[in-house]
């Protein structure tokens, strides 16, 4: 990131090319450091951190996709989003942080830059970043409102002109009726007539001994006419026999009687036969896939709280231990590079560590993102090691590690006790599932808001075989996984991680379709060579009786 601190992800956004605009040529966003450089030089030290840090890609069309960052790691959110109070707040920031700009604005050498730095896309780039307003979309200016004054006004004033101090406008390089100065100058209604006190009473005395005489009660005869009418028809109405009546209706034929005795009899009969079905249709879970707690319930952690303290794990059988073990382990991994954004999967084998494929993040620099429901929102996360490769077959790992989760994250236990025909779950974030997903597309563009409802997807199958001879070992299976599912865990039924999905395999025709994960006693080495201790669990899952997994990873330096 061109100014420190700015490695916090804001939103994502698309524009066109040709709608960023430019001065001297130069598109707003190429080199937008000197620009924040001198405002801060001009304006005080974080003037300009009003103004997010883009990350453009150029795609196919000339359109542009954008990852927008930022030096504040509160959550960020839309000004409609906000309660009245906070809104208030946010916008009475915003109008104090542009006022600040004024001596940039003013400055021969980059107040062009600075007023065109002004123009926004829309009014949902303005977002809050806790107490803190910050531009998104900002030097974007559609064509339609480059194309006039009055286009371009109208658009300033439903985004960014309600909040711009007296005297103070966006620019627009090349145009000159936007150069204007304020609104007031570039408005589309005509200046008040004013009318001095003095000329007030001739004014008055020419307009009336101009107007033209009226015609008294004229006006009176109409309404006199309209009133006989009225009373004469009230009269006729009121005499006898003048007023017909409809004949009565024939009363409707009486319905026949229903006989009760038979209804209940019939209803009777009925709700035995229901129950009879229900009783048939009675379904037992299957503890094959129902996993024991993940940790003790006794013993201490390392402050010395109790296993009960931190939260004790849903009892063997439970339908939900296994899911609540994957959803608070597994995390969706957000790679920007340098023409797109990746997504994958990935899952905690410590408080601070999250394991992955490296070709998930392979295109990525040295920070990514991840977000998941436990974490609670997209933090970065930075690539502290990588596989030397990512071909298919080889050894496929990168570590990624985070400052910080909250206790609600519990890591995942590592075992290389797995066999043919043993269950297995596949979790993750499959692209062409999650595309469904309403919350999984507004993560997409940026907005985490709506992280408490991610849902991760899971699959269940059996072990179908395990290919020997290899770079490394894989797991060959039926639980189903496709593009996004890299770097997620496959679960044993004691909700172990016994493999780390990596890549599928089709024949020719596309009709079938082959599943593979990385085994764990690879990626157990591979933890290892870069500081993290897991000890491999070597008994079997037996979840019937309760049998809790191996004792978890500990962390060690990153080497």
């Amino acid at each position: 990131m061109a100014r420190g601190g700015n490695v916090h992800f804001v939103r994502s956004t698309s524009a066109r090319a040709v709608d960023v605009l430019a001065v001297a040529g130069k598109p707003l966003w190429r080199d937008c450091e000197t620009a924040f450089a001198r405002i801060d030089e001009l304006c005080g030290d974080n003037t300009s951190r009003l103004f997010a840090e883009p990350n453009a890609k150029e795609q196919e069309g000339g359109r542009l996709v954008v990852a927008w960052f930022s030096s504040f790691d509160e959550e960020p959110k839309q000004l409609g989003e906000l309660d009245r109070g906070k809104r208030s707040r946010i916008e009475s920031n915003l109008a104090a942080r542009i006022e600040a700009l004024r001596p940039a604005l003013a400055d021969r050498e980059i107040g062009g830059t600075v007023g065109a730095m002004l123009n926004v896309a829309d009014e949902a780039s303005i977002v809050a970043v806790g107490e803190n307003a910050v531009l998104t979309n900002w030097g974007v200016l559609p064509e339609e409102a480059r194309s006039s004054r009055a286009a371009f006004v109208r658009h300033s004033e439903q985004t960014i002109g309600p909040y711009l101090p007296s005297g103070m406008s966006p620019r627009v390089p090349g145009q000159a009726w936007a150069a204007l100065g304020g609104f007031a100058t570039a408005g589309l209604s005509p200046p008040r007539r004013v009318i001095a006190p003095e000329a007030t009473a001739a004014s008055t005395q020419e307009a009336q001994s101009t107007a033209p005489a009226r015609h008294k009660q004229s006006w009176l005869w109409p309404i006199a006419a309209l009133s006989l009418v009225f009373a004469a028809c009230l009269i006729y109405a009121a005499s006898p026999g003048n007023l017909v009546y409809p004949e009565a209706l024939p009363p409707p034929p009486t319905a026949p009687l229903v006989n009760n005795e038979e209804v209940n009899r019939s209803l009777e009969e009925r709700i035995g036969k229901m129950k009879r079905e229900l009783a048939k249709a009675a379904c037992e879970a299957d503890s094959s896939v129902l996993g024991p707690p993940l940790h003790e319930s006794g013993g201490g952690t390392e402050n010395g709280a109790s296993g009960a303290a931190r939260g004790q794990a849903p009892a063997p059988g439970s339908p939900h231990s296994l899911l609540a073990a994957l959803d608070s382990a597994t995390v969706l991994v957000l790679a920007p590079s340098a023409d797109s954004l990746s997504t994958g999967s990935g899952f905690f084998v410590s408080q601070r560590e999250i394991l992955t494929n490296n070709h998930v993040v392979e295109g990525a620099g040295g920070t990514v993102f991840v977000a998941s429901k436990a974490l609670g929102r997209a933090v970065p996360a930075r690539v502290v090691a990588r596989s030397a490769s990512s071909e298919t077959g080889n050894p496929d790992f990168a570590l990624l590690r985070v400052d910080d989760a909250p206790s609600t994250v519990r890591p995942l236990h590592l075992s290389t006790e797995i066999a043919r025909l043993d269950s297995v779950i596949a979790g993750g974030f499959p692209s062409f599932v999650m595309s469904m997903d309403s919350t999984y597309r507004a993560i997409l563009n940026g907005d985490t808001t709506g992280l408490a409802n991610l849902e991760m997807v899971v699959t269940q199958g059996n072990v179908m075989a395990m290919p020997q001879g290899g770079a490394a070992k894989v797991i060959t299976h039926s639980a189903n996984i496709s593009p996004g599912n890299s770097g997620g865990p496959l679960s044993d039924a004691c909700g172990r991680a016994v493999g780390v999905n990596t890549f599928i395999v089709l024949d020719g025709g596309n009709v079938q379709k082959l599943n593979f994960s990385l085994g764990a006693s690879d990626a157990i080495r591979f933890l290892s060579a870069n500081g993290v201790t897991v000890a491999g669990a070597d008994q079997p899952c037996n979840p019937a009786t309760g049998i809790a997994a191996a004792a978890g990873p500990t962390e060690g330096p990153v080497k």
